[in-house]
């Protein structure tokens, strides 16, 4: 094919998506124009809001568009549907407007899930064509995603090639101009030819176009036969033979196997639909027995979950957890004793992804007012006069005092504090937490005691640190030396003093740890730090700033003086001391 009837090809391609996706290749013009005019003010204006909403009503078009085609309505009717269904875009736009988008917020976790469950949508909707299985489905979208990604990867890097030789010896461009082409590149460019990948799913044909879309390509049947299930295979070896191991103990509280599990639910599922294509001994087999290795796993992962939201209370973390373990139990049943119902697998995802958003019972409101109520029941037998009369320090375990410094990292992370009347008027949550309740706001993250602390299990872990909110003045009067030194710096060698023979030597074996001052071999000083250990192991679940009083040391005899002043400290148990030291020697 000569090069001009390769262009003709594309352009002729491009014309009937154009003309089969008006409204959502408009719309994708549009948030490249938001883009761009985000990245010309350099961030003084911010059109992120309208961006999402406008991606949200291509996701939603597209999808009416591929309906409409399965099952045909008349034109006048489809284009009201498609002019109606922008309402939802417009309205998600003002939401966001009022909604918190920081990291860990209900803007941000309701977009993210109402993406997944539109981009489920789009994967679904051929799935109506009597003809189209969901796996047939998975492999167009597959082909159709990553042509476009290779195309667009290589289209931005001969743009950015041109640019960056332009500037070189020609002129330099402004660094934005690679921002436009990337806003360009991978959101119109990008989309568009994945819209041109996808055949016309017309119910009444079927078509060559339709035919050579599903096939599955040579390179994935290889990937999935010969790589990804042997691997899959492997991993739940492993995962098995660590349930088997450790069922009685560490594995329902091992927070670190929660996102693991989850993970290989997820691929395990996709990996199942798309072996049905592959025409492999092992990929039969593997669709034959799988399921009922995945069903196991999913069962244990739901029920650890369901344990740790008992200990630690309902977050929206946790709902889409336990949402996603019902969803991964009832699909492997489906899968492996309904098999015709197989197609009824991503509709119920798309379900509990439009559950997991609907006002009241949506995994925000649900988790704030779990958590809401767990802080109220901590402290209401110590409110008097709508505020708490008493620090809580002294009043809670360190279990509650862990649970109640979770519960309010996360409200203040929905910013939803203001659901706690009883709070103190004009309450900041770092600057006043500590003075208001008398322990750190950092609590859970520094307290572990087993199954108790609702943040990452594993070994112990102290840190204390110098007090550096105010200036640090100490004397060096009759200082001889003043030396700056890190745990590091001296692991395998000593310092030489600037007064031949004197050395320091740091000992960190054993978890212990010991400054000294020699001269020659011979110890003349010698500082053991184990009580400083001790109290940063006391003090792991307050704040671990400290005074100067508490972090200097001293040490000497009739000719030699050696202080030391701990800047930092940090041990994890079994695992490492680390520390930051200033020493202070004087020879007499």
């Amino acid at each position: 094919m000569s090069v001009k009837s390769w262009f003709m090809k594309r352009k002729t391609q491009w014309l009937v998506t154009f003309s089969r996706f008006p409204l959502a290749t408009s719309l994708l013009a549009l948030i490249v124009l938001f883009t761009i005019m985000t990245i010309y003010s350099e961030g003084d204006s911010d059109y992120m809001n309208q961006a999402l909403s406008a991606g949200l009503g291509v996701l939603i078009l597209v999808s009416i568009q591929l309906f409409s085609e399965i099952k045909p309505l008349n034109k006048l009717v489809t284009w009201i549907i498609k002019g109606s269904s922008l309402i939802l875009p417009l309205l998600y736009y003002f939401y966001l407007r009022q909604a918190p988008r920081g990291y860990n917020q209900s803007g941000q976790i309701r977009t993210m899930v109402l993406y997944f469950t539109l981009a489920v949508l789009l994967i679904t909707v051929p799935t109506l064509h009597r003809r189209l299985s969901f796996s047939d489905s998975l492999i167009l979208t597959i082909k159709a995603f990553f042509s476009s990604l290779l195309i667009s990867v290589i289209l931005f890097i001969g743009i950015s090639a041109i640019f960056s030789a332009y500037t070189t010896l020609i002129y330099e461009l402004d660094y934005r101009w690679f921002a436009y082409s990337a806003a360009i590149v991978f959101q119109f460019i990008a989309p568009v030819y994945f819209l041109s990948r996808l055949p016309l799913f017309k119910e009444t044909e079927h078509t060559e176009a339709l035919d050579e879309a599903k096939s599955i390509p040579s390179l994935l049947e290889i990937l999935i036969a010969y790589i990804i299930i042997p691997v899959l295979l492997v991993f739940s070896a492993i995962l098995i033979a660590y349930i088997l191991t450790n069922i009685s103990g560490d594995f329902w509280q091992d927070n670190l196997m929660e996102p693991m599990l989850i993970s290989y639910t997820i691929v395990g599922i996709v990996t199942l639909f798309l072996a049905e294509n592959v025409d492999k001994k092992i990929a039969r087999l593997f669709s034959r027995f799988y399921p009922y290795l995945l069903l196991v796993i999913a069962i244990f992962q739901t029920v650890s979950s369901s344990l740790k939201t008992a200990d630690f209370g309902l977050t929206h973390g946790r709902y889409f957890v336990l949402l996603f373990g019902i969803f991964s139990i009832v699909s492997v049943l489906i899968y492996s004793f309904l098999t015709s119902k197989k197609f009824f697998i991503p509709f119920f995802l798309i379900g509990l992804g439009v559950l997991s958003i609907l006002p009241v019972i949506d995994a925000v409101s649900i988790g704030v007012r779990n958590q809401v109520n767990t802080i109220n029941d901590l402290v209401a037998p110590y409110i008097e006069d709508d505020s708490v009369a008493t620090p809580l320090d002294s009043e809670l375990t360190n279990e509650e005092k862990a649970r109640f410094s979770y519960s309010m990292n996360y409200l203040n992370q929905q910013e939803q504090l203001d659901r706690l009347d009883w709070l103190p008027e004009g309450f900041s949550y770092y600057q006043d937490f500590e003075t208001v309740f008398g322990f750190d706001s950092s609590y859970h993250y520094y307290y572990a005691d087993e199954r108790e602390m609702p943040g990452p299990s594993g070994p112990r872990y102290a840190f204390i640190s110098l007090d550096t909110t105010e200036p640090i003045v100490f004397s060096t009067e009759g200082i001889d030396e003043v030396v700056e030194v890190a745990t590091f710096q001296v692991s395998d060698r000593d310092i030489q003093l600037n007064q031949e023979p004197y050395r320091i030597e740091m000992n960190t074996e054993n978890e212990n740890l010991t400054i000294a001052l020699l001269e020659n071999d011979t110890v003349l000083l010698e500082q053991d730090l184990s009580e400083l250990i001790d109290t940063a192991w006391e003090q792991s679940g307050t704040n671990p700033e400290r005074p100067l009083s508490e972090m200097q040391l001293t040490t000497e005899d009739e000719n030699y003086r050696l202080t030391i002043i701990v800047k930092r400290l940090e041990i994890q148990e079994n695992e490492f001391m680390d520390g930051e030291f200033i020493l202070l020697i004087s020879y007499d």
